[in-house]
């Protein structure tokens, strides 16, 4: 048994709280969804800045590039978000969310439709770079086209969930709602997929971000 004291404020009632060793091995043990949420934002921003860092040195008249990075890095951005990211935002944040605050409706579904709108610009991302992989030094122009508009629309995501969502969550969610969201989000991988390929994801990112 620990017991906790603290005074907020001088001339405040102190506040006393018994917390037994189980409570505080689960408080320190516990999940922060939302720091797993901005994680994964700053992981996928790192990918976009390879994307685009990689693609603008590419130049028509140098011998054609190893493009084994990019494949990697639009299998990782096609399969990670909707794997690992998206479903649990869609499953447990996304409708906490709207039943607390029934006014982030609007909001909640631009994001859920943002989430439907990556497949087709990674679909065209990827079109660009097998043309250009089949047909260089043609294509240079297209591939850096699709770069462009994939990581543009994805920083708008990112930064949407950033500046809206996010403080939205913390200003709004219960001490309950927190508790299932936070357990949804440690329990780490998809069940279809299991802890190998999380794993594998994690030696991915280190590649293509090297």
């Amino acid at each position: 048994l620990m017991i906790w004291f603290s005074k907020v404020k001088p001339g405040r009632q102190t506040v006393c709280a018994v917390i037994t060793r189980a409570s505080l091995k689960w408080m320190q043990g516990m999940t922060d969804a939302i720091e797993i949420i901005q994680r994964d934002h700053v992981n996928l921003d790192r990918v976009l800045s390879v994307l685009e860092t990689t693609v603008n040195g590419f130049a028509p008249d140098q011998s054609k590039p190893d493009l084994e990075q990019l494949f990697s890095a639009i299998y990782y951005i096609r399969v990670f978000p909707d794997r690992f990211h998206h479903p649990k935002e869609e499953r447990y944040l996304f409708p906490a969310l709207r039943a607390r605050c029934p006014e982030t409706a609007e909001l909640i579904d631009r994001l859920d439709g943002q989430h439907a709108q990556c497949a087709g610009l990674i679909d065209a991302l990827d079109t660009a770079l097998k043309a250009f992989d089949s047909g260089y030094p043609a294509g240079l122009e297209e591939l850096r086209g699709a770069v462009r508009a994939y990581v543009d629309f994805q920083r708008d995501h990112i930064g949407l969930e950033e500046r809206e969502l996010i403080p939205l969550a913390r200003d709004h969610l219960e001490p309950a709602d927190w508790g299932a969201i936070n357990q949804a989000f440690g329990m780490g991988s998809d069940p279809m997929f299991g802890e190998n390929m999380e794993t594998g994801f994690r030696a991915l990112f280190e590649k293509i971000t090297r």
